[in-house]
């Protein structure tokens, strides 16, 4: 305040800081207007993650599906993660029915979902005999599977990745799945495959809670 009113005596006709004034109140405004985002932010923040817990609390348990086909995918899967870790994507590729002509893949990075081979190609191999990644390891766990057909099968489950983009720094996360495989003469292939990424409220109360050490419980009880 004492800057502002040393900077409105100076602000005359003559004055070499003349119009700072204005610029100074703008400078105010802007810094109130960035407050009131942050607290509000935070408000929102509070609030999903509050309405979260409520519904996690509230939530129904899991229905049942069909724990011998969610095996069945789980070895698949298993095997699917071991070529995508070593890169291996032709060895990826020939693990989607290469018979189906319009294969879906959507991942959280790209914006439309990719249909069809030649985006399906281009997004495993985007730049021929060049390897874009330092390294990667996906995972994939929690299979719940169902039946659409006898040869037919949707299940939802947890990837878990981390990733070294070359001249980029590495990066973990996780993400839900939601995939679609045909039975075939070779036995289960891809489809279709859908990330489902959760709200960013969502993500940011789950990443808070996933940092917490395991022995925190433990030093709580020490404070009773």
């Amino acid at each position: 305040m004492q800057t502002i009113s040393r900077v409105t005596r100076a602000d005359t006709p003559t004055s070499p800081f003349r119009g700072l004034v204005s610029v100074t109140y703008t400078i105010r405004a802007a810094s109130s207007y960035l407050r009131s985002v942050a607290l509000a932010t935070g408000l929102l923040l509070i609030w999903g993650m509050a309405m979260a817990d409520a519904h996690d609390a509230s939530k129904p348990m899991p229905q049942k599906y069909d724990t011998e086909l969610s095996a069945e995918l789980q070895a698949f899967l298993d095997t699917y993660a071991e070529a995508y870790n070593r890169q291996d994507y032709a060895a990826l590729l020939r693990m989607w029915d290469q018979d189906y002509p319009h294969p879906i893949y959507m991942a959280e990075e790209i914006d439309p979902p990719m249909h069809g081979w030649s985006l399906l190609n281009a997004y495993f191999n985007p730049k021929p005999g060049v390897q874009v990644l330092d390294g990667i390891w996906n995972g994939y766990t929690d299979v719940r599977a169902h039946y659409l057909a006898d040869d037919l099968a949707m299940a939802t489950y947890k990837l878990t990745y981390h990733i070294k983009v070359k001249r980029q720094k590495a990066m973990s996360s996780w993400d839900r799945v939601l995939a679609v495989f045909r039975k075939t003469g070779d036995g289960w292939k891809l489809t279709a495959y859908a990330e489902a990424p959760m709200s960013p409220l969502t993500m940011v109360r789950k990443m808070l809670q996933k940092a917490v050490p395991d022995d925190f419980d433990e030093y709580l009880d020490t404070q009773q």
